[in-house]
């Protein structure tokens, strides 16, 4: 593919959310790396060129901008607090594996969705059950001291008791 063959190609997002055209090729080494482009309102935005999903009539690319934008700065030794305002340590390390991301703080690990992240980290334990969540006939769908985790809900929903669940952690 020649690079003035891109100049002025329409190119659009995977989820078409996205539109515009290229207006300009960004290199570094002797390669291309971004696409500068432009929308309908003149809105410039750059596009790497290992997000482009497809060289066509139009280039079609995935828009990792939006993934950009939710991101969260996650530097290590950042002090943590609980959401009382009590020093729970620093992040010491992030660890990805099988069994999903986890940031341990001190001797603590904590699920991401309990975490959240800025200048300094405040952490949100999950609700745990101070009681144990029966169905009518008596049968144990959550003990007490489990964790009300997304799956847990869906546990308690699946026996319909989601609204017990709920008030067994107040």
């Amino acid at each position: 593919m020649k690079l003035s063959s891109i100049y002025g190609k329409e190119v659009e997002s995977t989820d078409k959310g996205r539109h515009g055209w290229v207006r300009g090729v960004c290199g570094f080494g002797g390669a291309p790396q971004f696409l500068q482009c432009f929308d309908e309102e003149e809105r410039e935005f750059d596009i790497d060129i290992k997000n482009v999903v497809a060289f066509g009539e139009k280039i079609i690319f995935e828009d990792r901008a939006a993934a950009r934008s939710k991101s969260r700065n996650m530097r290590l030794g950042v002090a943590a607090y609980s959401e009382y305002g009590n020093f729970l340590g620093h992040l010491t390390e992030i660890v990805a594996d099988r069994g999903g991301v986890r940031y341990v703080i001190g001797k603590k690990s904590y699920r991401p969705e309990d975490v959240t992240a800025g200048d300094v980290m405040i952490v949100h334990p999950p609700r745990t059950l101070k009681d144990n969540v029966l169905t009518e006939d008596g049968a144990v769908v959550l003990k007490k001291g489990t964790a009300l985790t997304g799956e847990a809900l869906k546990k308690a929903e699946a026996a319909g008791e989601y609204f017990q669940a709920r008030m067994k952690t107040i």
